[in-house]
């Protein structure tokens, strides 16, 4: 049980580095569950808000959307390849930044400008 959604949790989204910044946009999080509600896959976060000396540990862009807690970057725990399929489709439609790592095996979505890359 979640405290931001029916499966998720503000600690899930909070700053990797242990400094408390979690204040997530809460319309990611509604998008990120419905995902999840339509899959029926557990989606893990794996890095949501970031402060700016962890963005800069992790060499994030310099105005990086998780600085402003409106983006995160995501998997699925048992995907079986559906998280590749899953956003080949989502990133048609969804209105700010997207972007699939197929190297990786996670997303980056945000609810910034619409961008791909």
């Amino acid at each position: 049980m979640g405290d931001l959604t029916e499966n998720f949790s503000r600690k899930e989204f909070a700053c990797k580095c242990g400094c408390g910044f979690d204040l997530i946009n809460l319309g990611l999080v509604h998008r990120l569950q419905l995902i999840r509600d339509i899959s029926g896959v557990v989606i893990q976060i794996l890095s949501g808000c970031r402060c700016p000396q962890h963005n800069e540990e992790v060499k994030g862009e310099l105005n990086s959307y998780h600085m402003r807690g409106d983006a995160a970057d995501w998997d699925f725990l048992d995907s079986n390849n559906l998280l590749e399929k899953l956003c080949t489709k989502l990133i048609q439609n969804w209105s700010g930044g997207f972007h699939f790592y197929p190297d990786k095996k996670f997303c980056h979505a945000d609810v910034g400008l619409r961008r791909r890359w």
